[in-house]
């Protein structure tokens, strides 16, 4: 047991300082920066499938999901991950901000969040090799070409051409969010989509300036995050998603994934959201943990954003994501000062109004199960609880 842990389960015990006091602190309004919350809570990124397959317009249907869920207490809301281009769609009916055709779709967005409060964050993304066989198609890229683990898909490797016209699609998009009326924009550099692609060695095998050492597979990142700042202004809020681990063997471990965060947060980021694994990992590092039981299990990730908090200024804000179900651990987190902010995205599946049912003094954690039954309803609709969502009524009914 570390000594940052340690120090976790003394507060949780009651020997450093009062719980209770740190659990009415989650709600109060944070600022960090140019960014500010009415409270801590944070919708984490989620693929809802239910944006238009052939535009990527989304529907009214995903917009009022996001209004729900800002209804229902988060303090910021992120989209799920909108491909920059056609190329870069991973998967069906997903989000895309890759014409100026979308900025409607952010405005809709920003004016459904901002009516309860709550502050809308856009997440874009590319693929890469990382793509369901539905929509792969005309081309796929990735940084050295061929089959991506995980799937049946042959992609071609990018040119140094390909790479430029990516970063400018990741500013093209950024600078639709913000046209929109976003307020912050966040890049997903996790997940096995083309930003890790470019970190991992089983995909990258350039031997240019994108390959090779460390410093090479990570310089996308900072590129990009200069090319959208450039574009979006010194102030404008701009975050990035990291898997600090690959998850899976002869990947990059977690020293590396650290020293991207690390990189960033030197380089200027406003915002780190700290995730891990990846989807092509098995299922104990992929992003979405499964068995996440309130109390033991929760917050898998927390030894990684403690360590990034550490580089962080008063300026930067840590998001930690994955696996957080209850208050008491949340507040022991907080009161360590191991993130600033806590981000949700199964558990507002199954309660969008999660935060008001806290707020409201009903304690108990989060319904969730961590089953991941929700990731399946894609198949007929768009993503849902199954087991806590009344199909037919249409409303949220707990068991």
């Amino acid at each position: 047991m570390t000594a940052t842990w340690r120090l976790y389960a003394a507060i949780l015990k009651g020997a450093v300082l009062n719980l209770n006091q740190k659990i009415l602190e989650l709600f109060d309004k944070f600022n960090r920066g140019s960014f500010s919350s009415r409270n801590r809570f944070v919708r984490s990124a989620t693929w809802l499938a239910g944006a238009d397959d052939e535009t990527g317009e989304m529907s009214k249907a995903e917009i009022a999901r996001h209004a729900e869920i800002a209804a229902g207490g988060a303090g910021v809301v992120i989209t799920g991950g909108a491909y920059v281009s056609r190329d870069g769609k991973s998967l069906p009916r997903q989000w895309g901000l890759d014409s100026d055709a979308r900025i409607g779709d952010v405005a809709a967005l920003a004016a459904a969040v901002h009516r309860s409060g709550s502050k809308l964050v856009v997440e874009i993304c590319h693929s890469g090799g990382q793509r369901d066989t539905r929509v792969a198609s005309p081309r796929s890229f990735s940084p050295s070409g061929g089959v991506h683990p995980g799937c049946d898909i042959e992609s071609e490797p990018l040119s140094p051409e390909e790479i430029a016209r990516i970063r400018s699609d990741f500013v093209a998009s950024a600078m639709r969010a913000q046209k929109g009326g976003a307020d912050a924009v966040e890049v997903h550099g996790g997940h096995g989509l083309l930003l890790t692609q470019f970190l991992s060695l089983l995909t990258n095998r350039r031997s240019d300036g994108y390959g090779g050492s460390f410093d090479n597979r990570m310089r996308i990142f900072c590129e990009i995050l200069s090319d959208i700042r450039s574009a979006l202004g010194e102030r404008f809020p701009i975050w990035f998603k990291i898997s600090i681990a690959e998850g899976v063997e002869r990947g990059y471990k977690a020293e590396e994934g650290l020293r991207v965060a690390e990189r960033l947060l030197r380089e200027g980021v406003s915002g780190i959201e700290v995730s891990s694994g990846t989807m092509y990992a098995p299922a104990p590092n992929s992003p979405s943990v499964v068995g996440i039981s309130a109390g033991g299990s929760e917050a898998p990730f927390r030894e990684y954003a403690a360590e990034l908090k550490r580089f962080a200024s008063r300026e930067q804000v840590i998001i930690l994501t994955g696996g957080l179900r209850s208050l008491p651990v949340m507040a022991g987190l907080h009161a360590i000062e191991a993130c600033d902010l806590f981000g949700m995205s199964r558990p507002f599946n199954a309660e969008p109004d999660l935060v008001n049912r806290w707020y409201e003094e009903d304690s108990r954690p989060s319904a969730c199960i961590s089953c991941n039954a929700c990731l399946r309803t894609a198949e007929y609709g768009m993503v849902d609880c199954p087991v806590m969502r009344d199909r037919n009524e249409g409303f949220w009914d707990p068991l």
